[in-house]
């Protein structure tokens, strides 16, 4: 069968003209695609108008583009855009962990049978598609990591301060007083936390960057009594509690944050997770990895959790979709029937760390039906499996 394309010779020639108004600025291009690939054939001359209204200098900016896309996005997708200007420029964004902060945040509805971290991906997926966003890595079929381009994140920059959306601290000690999400980049010294003034209105606090420009970087636990927080990612840095440094159970103010959606402590040298943890009963994140924790913690009574990292103890959780850093030895003792929503499992070899070796069955792991990958953490896989029967549909890797 011959397959026969039909060119609208107007649509084809306003094109020309409007990616020569580009002047050869490549992402200026990329984009404007990605917003006609939106748009049927007959709304393409509404887009030509636009750009013609706007025209810098006889040619067509990325900015002039990229306002024409965001004007379209909805609300909801608006603000996982602006989100993206919370990452440092070039920084590879792990989609799971951003698509977990945006539920937190509450930009995120189930719509109908989908869950909201369905949504997010989908709104992720969109926006890729649009072209504001690069799919750096896919695996599985799903974007494991993505990047915004510095040109566009300067414009999200530009609009996330005009709604004074986010409040980005570098090395200036400039805490916002009133704006409720606030960022610190590659902190270089530890001035900032410790003098930071409290901005009792905000809803997030986050440190992002990469690990070894924190190295010994430590906060104060009195700069941390935000009554109303629901997002505190921490990774990297260590405690001041009372002059105590580091301080290696998670401090009680943190426990007190009671609105708290996402708690992120990963390699933050916690040895402790105290009782009082149970207060977070809207937590739905909690990132521990890289934390040697010693015993066992009950999470039992947080009920609203969805995403554990971290070689903690969890009892029944219905709502949990992941599970990570978890031995053999307590995986043993779980009721799977009550992870029937678990996407994730990641279980490490604790013959190696708790000197008490177990044999999984992992044919009792079938009753997963929404289980797609399985992690075993071992460097001897053979002799933590009791029986090899991989659940159906279910990736069985080795790390």
């Amino acid at each position: 069968m011959n397959m026969q394309w039909v060119v609208d010779e107007d649509l084809h020639r306003i094109g020309k003209e409007m990616v020569q108004k580009c002047d050869g600025l490549p992402l200026a291009i990329v984009v404007l695609v990605g917003l006609l690939s939106k748009k049927r054939p007959n709304e393409g001359h509404e887009v030509y108008a636009s750009v013609w209204r706007f025209l810098k200098d006889d040619y067509i900016h990325i900015s002039t583009v990229f306002y024409l896309s965001f004007n379209e996005l909805h609300h909801e997708l608006k603000l996982c855009f602006l989100y993206l200007s919370v990452f440092p420029e070039d920084y590879e964004i792990d989609v799971e962990k951003l698509i977990h902060l945006l539920v937190a945040e509450g930009f995120i509805q189930e719509d109908g049978e989908m869950m909201m971290e369905d949504v997010a991906r989908h709104y992720m997926e969109e926006l890729i598609d649009r072209r504001l966003v690069e799919a750096v890595r896919r695996a599985r079929g799903k974007v494991v990591f993505c990047r915004i381009h510095y040109l566009l994140r300067d414009v999200a920059i530009k609009k996330a301060k005009e709604i004074n959306f986010v409040n980005v601290v570098y090395n200036e000690h400039h805490s916002s007083t009133t704006c409720r999400r606030e960022v610190v980049h590659h902190l270089m010294d530890n001035n900032y936390l410790c003098d930071r003034r409290v901005n009792k209105r905000m809803r997030s606090f986050l440190f992002i960057g990469e690990q070894k420009r924190m190295l010994g970087s430590y906060v104060k636990t009195t700069n941390l009594k935000l009554k109303l927080l629901r997002v505190l990612n921490l990774r990297g840095l260590l405690f001041d509690c009372e002059g105590y440094i580091p301080f290696m159970s998670l401090p009680d103010v943190i426990c007190e944050l009671i609105h708290l959606r996402y708690l992120g402590v990963a390699d933050t040298g916690l040895r402790h997770l105290p009782s009082l943890i149970s207060n977070l009963q809207f937590l739905q994140t909690l990132d521990a990895s890289g934390n040697r924790f010693e015993g066992m913690t009950d999470l039992r009574r947080l009920t609203s959790l969805r995403h554990l990292m971290g070689r903690l103890l969890i009892g029944d959780a219905v709502n949990l979709q992941t599970l990570r850093c978890i031995s053999s030895y307590s995986s043993s003792k779980l009721q799977h029937k009550s992870f029937k929503n678990l996407r994730d499992l990641e279980i490490y070899d604790s013959g190696y760390v708790e000197l008490r070796r177990v044999r999984l069955d992992l044919s009792s792991f079938s009753i997963l039906k929404n289980l797609p990958a399985l992690t075993l953490e071992s460097t001897d896989l053979q002799n933590i499996i009791r029986s090899s029967c991989v659940p159906h549909g279910c990736v069985l890797s080795q790390s």
